[in-house]
């Protein structure tokens, strides 16, 4: 009994030793495992029962009973058949070592499985960024708009957001018809909070009254409420023609009853004498 023992833990050291690494997926507070399960005799047979363990530093076979045992693994299929299960309530941004032991109905144990590594997701931005509150028109041409803001942050009023939003409209702008207004193109990186920021929007026409508005998205993807609205008239810059035609009018020699004559000014019109 002690050689078939013996022979048994040889045979599960080897199926451990040349079993595929697990696979994970993380999220920010989960990680997804799955592996190929061996058997009760080594490769053959059902396997009772598994033991899944996972640290914040390296699993060995030394330290594995002090790792943290999660209680939730299924229960062992038909050998060469890939099970899965999920780590819950793990911390965000927290590499995990992964090692699992099976054992047969004795139970004898297999030795440690490979051990797996892998990093949660930092954990989920909740904070958006606050709304830009000093969009103002510095200027206007014909068709263009210097416009002006203070940068915010990508958490509120801290930290650099990712990208602006801006956008104009002949109709004033509000939340509900935000879609509906038209969206510039270039705008600037965004820079750390509290910086004076500008852009100049072209394309306007002139005489035209336009309004203007701008949202901001953090790195979390989380879009700040609409900024103020600043509003304004493009201009008539356009001056008249000039003359190019001028010329002296048509005038008329008329005489008196006497005879003498009189310049009279007239233009393109025909008198005759009385």
């Amino acid at each position: 009994m002690r050689v078939r023992s013996l022979l048994l833990m040889l045979a599960f050291a080897a199926a451990a030793a040349s079993a595929p690494a697990a696979r994970a997926q993380p999220t920010s507070t989960t990680v997804q495992l799955s592996w190929t399960t061996p058997g009760d005799d080594s490769l053959s047979g059902t396997a009772s029962q598994f033991d899944l363990r996972y640290a914040t530093t390296a699993i060995t076979a030394a330290n594995f009973a002090s790792a943290t045992r999660w209680t939730g693994a299924p229960a062992p299929t038909a050998p060469g058949t890939r099970q899965t299960v999920t780590v819950t309530g793990l911390t965000p941004g927290t590499t995990y070592w992964f090692a699992i032991k099976t054992a047969d109905e004795v139970p004898n144990w297999s030795a440690i499985s490979n051990v797996y590594s892998v990093a949660t997701l930092p954990a989920a931005d909740g904070v958006r960024p606050a709304p830009v509150a000093s969009l103002a028109i510095t200027g206007m041409t014909e068709t263009s708009a210097a416009l002006r803001w203070t940068a915010v942050g990508d958490d509120s009023l801290t930290g650099t957001a990712a990208s602006y939003d801006l956008r104009y409209s002949t109709a004033p702008i509000t939340a509900a018809n935000w879609a509906a207004a038209t969206q510039v193109t270039g705008e600037p990186a965004p820079l750390a909070s509290g910086t004076t920021q500008n852009m100049t929007v072209s394309g306007l026409s002139r005489q035209t009254h336009y309004y203007f508005a701008i949202r901001v998205t953090d790195d979390g993807g989380n879009l700040s409420a609409l900024s103020n609205v600043a509003d304004g008239i493009t201009p008539d810059q356009t001056r008249p023609a000039p003359i190019t035609d001028l010329a002296p009018g048509f005038v008329w020699i008329g005489h008196t009853a006497t005879g003498a004559p009189v310049a009279m000014g007239v233009r393109r019109q025909d008198r005759r004498r009385p």
